[in-house]
C-alpha cells in the first residue's frame, strides 16, 4: 500500500505520519512527532532468562511486549529455533495500543544436544527486517527426558510441565485468534468443558442408536406377530366355511364265547 499523495509529514523526517489508510505496517512514522525517531520501540522480557533441557523436554517462556511509542502499532511475532531445538509456537499478528503491553507463551523442545539460542522476532513493518530480536539462551543435555517418571519410584509427585505446556500452547493458539486473553487456567477450563461435552454428545447418540435399533426391532416382532394373527384368522375362516358333518360310527364286532 502507497500513502496518500495529500499525507502529511509533521517532523519534516521523510516518513508520512500514519493514517487509518496508512499504518506503521505499512511504513508510516512510528513517532510523528519526533525526527530523530521513526521506528516502532518495544521493551521485551522473557522469563526464565535462560533454559536447561534435557532431550525431548520442553520449557515455556513467558514473554511481554510492550509498545513504547505514541501510536498504535500492529507486529507479527514469530520464533527462529536455531539449532538443537524444536520450535512449538505458532507466530501471530497483534495490535498493540501505546504503551500496552501483551504476554505470550513460547514453546520450545530439546531435539539434540548443544548449546542454542532461540530468538523472539518483533516485525512492525510489512516489509523489513525484525523491529526488535530477544534471545533465549537454552542448553539441550545429552539425557532423555523422563517425562512423567521424573520424580521416580519413590516420589510420586507428577511432573505436569508437558501438560503445562500444552496448555499454555492452546492458550496462546486462542489469544491470537480471539478478542480476549486466555490464560492457562482458562484453556485448562476450556478442554474440561469440552471434554465433557464430547462425551455427553457421545453418550446421547449413542443412546438414540439404541433407541433406534430397538425401534426397528421392535417393528419387525409387530410385524411377524401380525403374520401370525393373520394366519391364525384365515385358518378359522376356513374352518367355519366348512359344511358341518356327523362322523361315521365306529364298527365293532362281538364275538359270542362258545
Amino acid at each position: 500500500m502507497t500513502p496518500l499523495a495529500a499525507a502529511e509529514d509533521s517532523d519534516g523526517d521523510g516518513y508520512d505520519n500514519p493514517s487509518e489508510t496508512f499504518t506503521i505496517w505499512d511504513g508510516a512514522d512510528a513517532y510523528p512527532n519526533n525526527p530523530d525517531i521513526h521506528e516502532a520501540v518495544f521493551s521485551t522480557g522473557c522469563d526464565p532468562p535462560v533454559a536447561k533441557l534435557d532431550l525431548g523436554e520442553p520449557v515455556t517462556f513467558t514473554c511481554t511486549i510492550r509498545n513504547e511509542g505514541p501510536v498504535a502499532v500492529k507486529i507479527y511475532v514469530e520464533v527462529e529455533e536455531g539449532e538443537h531445538l524444536s520450535n512449538r509456537y505458532i507466530p501471530g499478528t497483534y495490535d498493540i495500543d501505546p504503551e500496552e503491553r501483551i504476554e505470550l507463551k513460547i514453546n520450545v523442545l530439546g531435539s539434540s544436544k548443544g548449546y542454542a539460542m532461540a530468538k523472539l522476532q518483533v516485525f512492525s513493518r510489512a516489509n523489513g527486517s525484525p523491529t526488535q530480536v530477544f534471545d533465549l539462551p537454552i542448553e539441550v543435555t545429552g539425557d532423555e527426558w523422563s517425562g512423567l517418571n521424573s520424580q521416580g519410584v519413590s516420589d510420586p509427585t507428577l511432573d505436569f510441565s508437558l501438560i503445562n505446556t500444552i496448555l499454555d500452547g492452546i492458550a496462546n493458539w486462542l489469544s491470537q485468534h480471539t478478542p480476549w486473553e486466555i490464560t492457562n487456567m482458562n484453556a485448562g477450563l476450556l478442554v474440561l468443558m469440552m471434554t465433557f461435552a464430547l462425551v455427553s454428545i457421545v453418550r446421547r447418540k449413542r443412546a438414540r442408536s439404541v433407541w433406534q435399533q430397538n425401534m426397528q426391532r421392535k417393528v419387525v416382532e409387530d410385524s411377524r406377530m401380525e403374520m401370525r394373527f393373520d394366519t391364525i384368522r384365515k385358518d378359522q375362516m376356513f374352518h367355519y366355511g366348512e359344511e358341518p358333518t356327523i362322523p361315521d360310527s365306529p364298527v365293532y364286532i362281538i364275538r359270542r364265547n362258545r
